[in-house]
């Protein structure tokens, strides 16, 4: 969609088709459709089947960050993140959009977020990785994100925030988190999960596209976890909790959202 829109072409959809973690008896064709209906990416679109049925002739784009797009033709893209990750502002400006189609569909109801507090989500990414082996990369300590949350913390006030972290394991394995006062969320429904980062007014992106999606479409304060996607031009950065931008982006968000 995001290359579509910087080529100036006519986007056409296809379904979402492939997507990892399909709970046990669920087929992966039932697991896609799943996610189809819960984003509504192709509502209002053209189908790229639309398209093919039409004659117009199949282009395969291996390398979308250099290509030259042919009239009437449909190009074929698997990929674009060598386009999109120069390109964050173009992520920015289709936010919108995204968060619009979101909301087509019903989404999980959640309890405790119309009651004037702040509500704060971390995604600690546990589960498919950890500290050494595969996925290391992926990791973020403990301290590292129990320190960035203290200065959120702070910056709210303790009376006023809700503190909710989404991760896997064994609740023994979060203490520090729930002395801090945090509610464990741990191998929660994938779906309620994501609601929950898209509703909250500050979101601890994780190294992980789930938490970053949530994060595009809920358009609330983020606190970026450098990694291979990069930020969105008002998402802050870690050295940034220690000045005065958190607190003007969480009073901004609450005067946005009453």
């Amino acid at each position: 969609m995001i290359l579509a829109r910087m080529r100036g072409l006519t986007y056409a959809h296809s379904p979402v088709a492939d997507v990892a973690h399909a709970p046990s008896g669920t087929s992966d064709e039932d697991w896609s459709r799943t996610w189809e209906s819960f984003f509504n990416l192709g509502h209002g679109e053209i189908t790229a089947s639309e398209l093919e049925a039409k004659g117009y002739p199949i282009r395969a784009v291996p390398k979308p960050h250099r290509f030259f797009p042919r009239s009437k033709s449909l190009h074929v893209v698997a990929h674009c993140h060598k386009v999109t990750d120069h390109h964050p502002d173009e992520w920015a400006a289709i936010a919108p959009l995204l968060r619009e189609r979101y909301l087509l569909s019903t989404k999980p109801e959640l309890a405790g977020y119309d009651d004037g507090r702040v509500q704060v989500a971390v995604h600690l990414r546990r589960g498919d990785v950890g500290s050494t082996g595969r996925f290391s990369e992926r990791f973020t300590g403990d301290e590292i994100v129990l320190d960035r949350l203290r200065k959120v913390i702070a910056a709210i006030g303790q009376e006023r925030v809700t503190v909710r972290l989404f991760s896997q394991g064994a609740p023994d394995s979060f203490a520090a988190f729930t002395d801090l006062g945090a509610t464990l969320h741990l191998d929660d429904d994938v779906f309620e999960t994501f609601h929950h980062f898209v509703r909250s007014d500050v979101l601890f992106v994780a190294k992980s596209t789930f938490s970053y999606l949530g994060g595009v479409i809920g358009g609330n304060v983020c606190l970026y976890e450098p990694f291979w996607h990069p930020k969105l031009p008002e998402w802050l950065m870690p050295e940034d909790l220690d000045g005065p931008k958190l607190a003007k982006a969480i009073a901004d968000r609450e005067r946005r959202t009453r």
